[in-house]
């Protein structure tokens, strides 16, 4: 895969390139752009597949690069790059065609190898869908109906399907990170070759309906009625075919499913946005998780007064996060999370966004490099598919965060003495220097140490210590650990150095303190 890289700070550009090991990943990194006339330019010049596209630019910004893309029917598939608040922008680039986008603050390895992830299963090399495997009709089928969910319809006449009163059905595995727990790694192809057998088998006596499986949790069924007359007639149609497969797929494989049903569309040219519309009543499950069958004639039509409306709870939150604000955040979060839940009106993966980005600045704003990531902390989010529960996670995290921050402020620390501590808090089993503060907070190491001790009242390296030493305590409790093994989970090289300092701050040595204590 070839991929060009277009944003107008250097340093971004440099931080994309060493986020991850491309040529692991199988890519080659053909170009940078500066601004979007220059990637017009290596667009042309490289023939790259993928465009990693910033938003805002000089010149072009990204959503005039993205219009002559389009323009031009130019074969590349892109991926923006914008600040967490870009709202209004990331929804133009997406009707422009943009694949997906990014938040260039908490943009890391894990993030990008899943888009790379992404766009491969989509798309091949030229930013075409993905090629079936030739040779068959049944993989010719496939390829024909990858082709009519990008707009190439001119082949559909070679499927079951006719046009009239057309529609199309997307379906996924509900709570799919625990059914595929069922299965051992080496079998995990079980489950969609599976719910592949059956679906098919239940639809191969219908007329006028092709099956597509996407992945391994989704799949698009299409279905025609040239032959009914009335709309009321092909629904009815639709929504028992649609009570056929779920209870097929929970009677054969034990799943359920949620299903998104687009509005009826009189002819091919209407597949794509068929497609488009399924999709948007599927995403709705995250703010009904009981519910299993969205229309998307149902679905709410909102106006632009809402998506402002969205712009403004983030831009007050930001502010509030920066001028530390913490109280009036969380209340502004809370009446954001309202909005939401009444609107309906942001999907899953751009409310990941915004907590992603809120999580960002908070740490952020405690100057803690690689704070934003939270890449721990937030891993376990990942199996969280319903609006409550995401929110309730992500609050219980911003709760905390700002809770630490606010008790050093209390204390009456200045920001780089805080800093230090959280960080220390966080590193503590690793090598820490004077000159490694300097680095980090861009002062000289003498002023680190003299700050430290005058607003704390004692040394650095005794704080450090003494850190050390509680965290200590509370693994010397547990007897699956020797005492060399917690001296070196606490940030000690040697048990010799371990037990003296130790024996300093505590009056006993480990070993008498894990028998006399513990």
């Amino acid at each position: 895969m070839r991929i060009l890289i277009v944003d107008d700070e250097p340093l971004v550009r440099i931080g994309i390139k060493s986020a991850i090991d491309w040529e692991a990943q199988g890519v080659d990194i053909v170009g940078e752009a500066g601004d979007g006339e220059e990637a017009l330019r290596l667009i042309t010049e490289t023939v790259p597949d993928v465009v990693l596209l910033d938003i805002k630019m000089p010149k072009m910004d990204g959503l005039e690069v993205l219009r002559t893309i389009k323009d031009r029917q130019i074969p590349v598939q892109t991926v923006v790059l914008s600040s967490f608040d870009d709202i209004a922008y990331v929804k133009e680039a997406l009707k422009l065609g943009a694949f997906d986008y990014f938040h260039k603050p908490d943009m890391n390895e894990r993030e990008l190898t899943a888009m790379l992830k992404s766009v491969r299963e989509q798309f091949g090399s030229r930013g075409i869908p993905a090629q079936v495997g030739p040779g068959t009709a049944g993989n010719r089928k496939e390829q024909i109906l990858y082709d009519a969910l990008r707009g190439h319809v001119h082949d559909l006449h070679e499927t079951e399907l006719k046009e009239g009163n057309m529609y199309v059905v997307l379906f996924r595995i509900k709570d799919y990170h625990a059914v595929i727990k069922r299965y051992p790694k080496e079998t995990e192809s079980i489950l969609p070759n599976t719910v592949q057998n059956v679906v098919s088998e239940i639809l191969s006596t219908e007329k006028e309906v092709e099956y597509l499986q996407l992945d391994e949790q989704c799949s698009a069924v299409f279905i025609s009625n040239s032959e009914l007359k009335s709309l009321l007639a092909s629904l009815t149609r639709v929504n028992k075919m649609v009570q056929m497969i779920s209870s097929a797929l929970k009677r054969f494989v034990n799943i359920d499913i949620v299903l998104g049903i687009s509005d009826w569309f009189a002819d091919f040219e209407g597949i794509r946005t068929g497609y488009e519309q399924a999709g948007k009543a599927l995403s709705h499950q995250f703010y009904h998780p009981d519910t299993s069958i969205f229309y998307y004639q149902h679905l709410k039509q909102k106006g632009e007064h809402v998506y402002r409306q969205a712009d403004a709870y983030l831009s007050q939150m930001k502010s509030a996060l920066r001028e530390e604000a913490n109280e009036r955040f969380l209340e502004l979060l809370s009446q954001w999370e309202k909005f939401l839940a009444q609107e309906e009106c942001m999907e899953e993966k751009d409310v990941r966004k915004v907590y992603e980005g809120l999580l960002f600045m908070i740490g952020e704003g405690t100057g803690v490099p690689g704070r934003g990531d939270a890449q721990e902390e937030t891993s376990a989010f990942e199996e969280i598919h319903e609006f409550g529960q995401l929110s309730a996670a992500y609050r219980a995290l911003f709760e905390e965060r700002l809770k630490n921050r606010s008790h050093l402020e209390l204390r009456g620390y200045s920001q780089l003495t805080r800093n230090i501590m959280e960080y220390t808090e966080e590193h503590y089993p690793e090598s820490l220097s004077l000159k490694l503060f300097g680095d980090l907070f861009h002062v000289s190491p003498n002023y680190v140490s003299r700050l430290f001790k005058q607003e704390v009242g004692q040394g650095l390296f005794d704080y450090i210590n003494e850190l050390r030493i509680e965290k200590a305590k509370v693994l010397l409790k547990d007897y699956r650990y020797k005492i060399y093994d917690v001296a070196e989970m606490v940030g000690f090289n040697n048990q010799a150095h371990f037990a003296i300092v130790f024996q300093k701050y505590t009056g006993f040595s480990p070993k008498q303190y894990r028998k006399d204590e513990v």
